[in-house]
C-alpha cells in the first residue's frame, strides 16, 4: 500500500513539473511580444487582457513547480503565500493599510469580492517563490556539518534577501502597473513616481512574512528532490543535452519566471523614461549575473549535485 501511494506521489510530482515547464515555454513564446508592443505602447485593443494573461500564467507556473518540487509542503507554502497576498491587497483597497490608499481599475478581471484582482496574488506567489529560489541559491557550499554540505548564505540572510528582492520587483512593477497599463490608481502620493513610501516599506515587511512562511513550511534551503523516481531520469538526462537542459530550466522555474519579469520591466521602464525604475532593474540583473559568474555557476543539469 505504502509503495502504491509512494509511486502515485511520484507519478503525480512529475505531472506537476512537466506541466510548470510547459506553461513556462508558453510564456517563453508570449513574452518577446509583450514586452515589444507595450515598450512601444502599441498594445492593439484585443490584446489588452494580455497582462492580466501573463500574470496568471506565471503564479499558476509556481504553483505547479511548488507542487512537483515539494508535493504537499509545496502547496501549503503555496496557498499560505495566496492567502497572505490576497488579505493585505484586500484590505489595502478597503482600508487604505499597509500600503496607503489606491483602487484596482477594471483592467484585470476577474475580481475577487469586486476589489481584487485573481492575477494579483497570483503575480505574489510567482514573486515570492522566485525571490525565495535566487535568494538562496547555492552554487558553492563552503562547510560541512557532520559531512553535510552547507549553504554560503544562512537562513536568516535568505529570509533578508528575499524581502528586498520581493521589494526591488515592486521598484519597477509601480511605474509599468500605474503610468502605462493604469492597473491600479494612487489616491495617495510620494516621491517615487508618486507612489507612497509606505506602499515600499510594506512590499518589503510582506516579503518577509511571505519568506518566513516558506522557510518555515520547506525547511533548509536547497531541499527539493522529489524523490527516488528523479534518479533514474537523471540517468537518462544525461544521454541528451536537451534533456539536461530541460532539467535545468526546470529546476529553476521560479528564479526564471523573477529574472524574465526583472527584465521585461527594465526594458518597459526604459523605453518608456521611466529611468530609475528601469535601472532597478538592470541593476537587479547585473548583480546577479556577477554573483553566479564570481561563484563559478555553470548548468546544473543534476539538481543537488555540483556541475561536472
Amino acid at each position: 500500500m505504502l509503495t502504491a501511494l509512494f509511486a502515485y506521489e511520484t507519478i503525480m510530482r512529475h505531472t506537476f513539473l512537466r506541466l510548470a515547464l510547459i506553461l513556462f515555454c508558453i510564456y517563453l513564446a508570449v513574452l518577446p511580444g509583450s514586452t515589444i508592443v507595450v515598450a512601444l505602447d502599441r498594445v492593439p485593443g484585443w490584446g489588452a487582457w494580455m497582462g492580466g494573461a501573463l500574470l496568471l500564467l506565471q503564479g499558476t507556473a509556481a504553483l505547479c513547480w511548488l507542487l512537483g518540487r515539494q508535493g504537499v509542503r509545496g502547496g501549503i507554502a503555496a496557498l499560505l503565500v495566496f492567502l497572505l497576498a490576497w488579505a493585505v491587497e484586500h484590505a489595502g483597497v478597503t482600508t487604505g493599510m499597509p500600503f496607503e490608499r489606491y483602487s484596482y481599475t477594471s483592467a484585470l478581471q476577474p475580481q475577487f469580492f469586486g476589489t481584487v484582482p485573481l492575477a494579483i496574488p497570483c503575480a505574489w506567489l510567482m514573486v515570492a517563490a522566485g525571490a525565495w529560489q535566487l535568494a538562496t541559491a547555492d552554487h558553492r557550499p563552503t562547510t560541512t556539518d557532520h559531512g553535510r554540505q552547507q549553504p554560503i548564505v544562512g537562513r536568516r540572510w535568505s529570509i533578508v534577501m528575499t524581502a528586498t528582492l520581493v521589494l526591488l520587483l515592486d521598484l519597477q512593477i509601480e511605474t509599468v502597473a500605474t503610468k502605462i497599463n493604469q492597473y491600479w490608481i494612487w489616491h495617495d502620493g510620494g516621491t517615487y513616481y508618486g507612489v507612497p513610501t509606505a506602499n515600499f516599506v510594506a512590499w518589503w515587511l510582506i516579503g518577509l512574512a511571505m519568506a518566513v512562511m516558506v522557510a518555515m513550511v520547506l525547511g533548509r534551503p536547497g531541499d527539493t528532490a522529489i524523490g527516488a523516481q528523479e534518479t533514474g531520469d537523471r540517468r537518462q538526462e544525461t544521454r541528451e543535452l536537451i534533456s539536461r537542459l530541460m532539467s535545468h530550466v526546470t529546476y529553476q522555474l521560479p528564479a526564471y519566471l523573477y529574472l524574465l519579469s526583472t527584465l521585461m520591466f527594465a526594458i518597459i521602464n526604459l523605453a518608456h523614461g521611466y529611468t530609475a525604475a528601469g535601472l532597478v532593474g538592470v541593476l537587479v540583473l547585473f548583480v546577479v549575473a556577477r554573483a553566479a559568474w564570481s561563484a563559478g555557476a555553470r548548468p546544473t543539469f543534476f539538481p543537488g549535485r555540483e556541475a561536472s
